[in-house]
């Protein structure tokens, strides 16, 4: 399965809100992924990177050479399908 950036972000908003208590401002509730990504973008974009390198050191998702990002075990049971037919 190839992963596209809006579904890597959308783990990351999961993982976060998931995580983190729902943030209430006067009567009104946010979601965590939500306040971090408007109020500070480029600290959204930090630990969504972290995140992403965490996906990878854990193997749960490899970068291909194109920049793209693909489930780790589905590539693997893939790969070794394929080695039974060589």
């Amino acid at each position: 399965m190839e992963y596209t950036d809006r579904d890597l972000e959308t783990m990351f908003d999961e993982m976060l809100d998931e995580c983190h208590p729902t943030i209430t401002i006067g009567s009104l509730y946010y979601n965590v992924s939500d306040v971090l990504k408007s109020v500070d973008p480029v600290a959204y974009r930090q630990e969504f990177l972290n995140y992403l390198d965490c996906l990878i050191g854990d193997r749960i998702v490899f970068e291909h050479t194109d920049g793209s990002y693909h489930d780790t075990a589905e590539n693997e049971a893939n790969e070794s399908l394929t080695a039974e037919f060589e």
